[in-house]
């Protein structure tokens, strides 16, 4: 970007000159005039895309004929002033400038508004670069051990926070003068960057700036990945680099990642344990929420890495236990919530933060919990077939009993008898001994425990009464049992 600067103050001019060649090195070529009589002669000389005058200096009677020239030889203009007086006011509106400053002047908002002046200045189409996108995109995708960027480029690549900001930061990157030392190339939801550079110290400024002005613009982060380590060929570079983004599923948006930093992954195995499901249900049917937020942060410990496909893959398992949930209490009948469900599991598979997917998985759960308890106070659940669920993952325990389930479901014993004997034609204790006879006679034929301890390990505390129950069931002891 050319810019020129008009005002009497000589010292003021350098000033804000050192700030914007300190902040954009290289990308803003900006010229000083001090004198009223040579502000046109260096107009139409220097042909700024951009003037910053100091509005005091013209009388209103040189209005008409400066508007002229500025509207023939510059782009957007911008004004400042001493005295914010109406006077002043209506100066800068005859000139339409962009914005009108009080001194002394806002740096940070100059940077700024330069910014967005850029964004409209028509950038001249580098044909160099065009011609070489094809081979440049050939070498990024195939092996070719001759192929590498020359020693003065450095190999970076950019990733927005928003993919549907991508378009406007590949124009922004392309329009802005501030990286015109920069040849951009885009990919699906990345921008290979080559900066004209052979320092990477000013690699790494110049990334912080892109950084810090592209948050200002979009009100949104980038991530960026910086090729740090030894000469090698386009391929690896990119694959190298696109590995040190990974991060991003652990870090956030706003950092800078480096090719040679990359975090070691520990072996995990995806699909859930019949422990860890157990566990999950057990905490939904509890309404236990900081079980299950403990069982999934336990995945984003400091310093421990997991694949990221593993991690979806498990989390797609942890939403299976909760879709059984939801069917228990048929929640999934409310359109809002299969709704919410489906995006859920979108979230899972494509979420580019773990720490977001996390989250949108327990703010879930937990609208599923207070729904499953408003269905049971409403006697909305089908709590026979909730029953059996308890009965089927605690009969082990000698001290499951009817009003154990009837205090877990949220409902009196009597009504869990009345509806439970309808529902399966025999009473509650009848079924949870034919349950725990069943896996005690597969245990008879599959082990060699003693009977006791298989008496023990299916819910009873007395041998004697396991082989009364027992007989009355099968019509034979267990120990015959075995042997026939």
């Amino acid at each position: 970007m050319k810019l020129l600067l008009i005002d009497r103050d000589p010292t003021e001019l350098a000033g804000i000159k050192w700030f914007l060649h300190t902040y954009f090195p290289g990308d803003v070529f900006i010229e000083m005039c001090t004198s009223i009589s040579e502000v046109t002669q260096s107009i139409r000389q220097f042909e700024p895309d951009a003037i910053l005058l100091n509005i005091d200096l013209f009388p209103n009677n040189r209005l008409n004929a400066l508007y002229r020239d500025l509207q023939k030889l510059s782009g957007a203009i911008l004004a400042m002033t001493t005295e914010p007086l109406f006077k002043n006011a209506l100066k800068a509106i005859d000139l339409q400038v962009a914005h009108l400053f009080v001194k002394p002047i806002d740096l940070e908002l100059l940077k700024q508004k330069l910014a967005a002046i850029s964004l409209r200045t028509p950038k001249i189409t580098d044909y160099a670069q065009e011609a070489t996108n094809d081979s440049f995109y050939y070498q990024l995708f195939l092996d070719n051990k001759s192929s590498s960027i020359e020693p003065t480029l450095h190999f970076t690549m950019i990733e927005p926070e928003h993919h549907e900001t991508f378009n406007k930061l590949y124009t922004w990157l392309q329009q802005t003068p501030i990286h015109f030392h920069m040849k951009t190339y885009p990919l699906s939801n990345k921008i290979v960057c080559l900066f004209d550079t052979d320092d990477i110290k000013m690699v790494e400024k110049d990334v912080r700036t892109l950084m810090k002005e592209w948050r200002l613009i979009s009100n949104s982060s980038l991530n960026i990945g910086i090729y740090d380590g030894t000469p090698t060929t386009i391929k690896n570079m990119y694959a190298l680099t696109k590995r040190a983004l990974h991060q991003s599923f652990y870090e956030g948006f706003g950092h800078i990642f480096y090719a040679s930093k990359q975090f070691e992954t520990q072996p995990f195995d995806p699909l859930l344990t019949p422990e860890e499901q157990q566990l999950l249900i057990s905490s939904l049917e509890d309404g236990n929420l900081e079980a299950v937020k403990t069982f999934l942060y336990r995945l984003s410990n400091e310093g421990i890495y997991y694949e990221q496909d593993d991690l979806r893959i498990h989390l797609t398992s942890v939403l299976a236990q909760i879709r059984r949930f939801m069917l228990k209490y048929k929640l999934h009948e409310k359109a809002v919530i299969e709704q919410n469900y489906r995006q859920l599991f979108h979230i899972i598979i494509e979420h580019p933060i773990f720490y977001t997917i996390l989250n949108s998985i327990i703010s879930f759960t937990q609208t599923l919990i207070e729904l499953a308890r408003e269905a049971r106070m409403e006697k909305r659940a089908d709590y026979v077939e909730l029953a059996l669920e308890i009965i089927d993952q605690h009969f082990k325990d000698s001290a499951l009993s009817l009003p154990f389930v009837a205090h877990k479901l949220g409902i009196s014993p009597n009504y869990l008898s009345t509806i439970f004997s309808k529902k399966q034609g025999l009473p509650f204790k009848r079924y949870l001994q034919q349950v725990r006879i069943h896996h005690a006679t597969k245990m008879l034929l599959e082990t060699d425990f003693a009977i006791s301890e298989i008496a023990h390990l299916n819910g009873f505390d007395d041998p004697n009464y396991f082989i009364k129950i027992f007989k009355q069931q099968t019509g034979i002891t267990p120990n015959r049992y075995r042997k026939k």
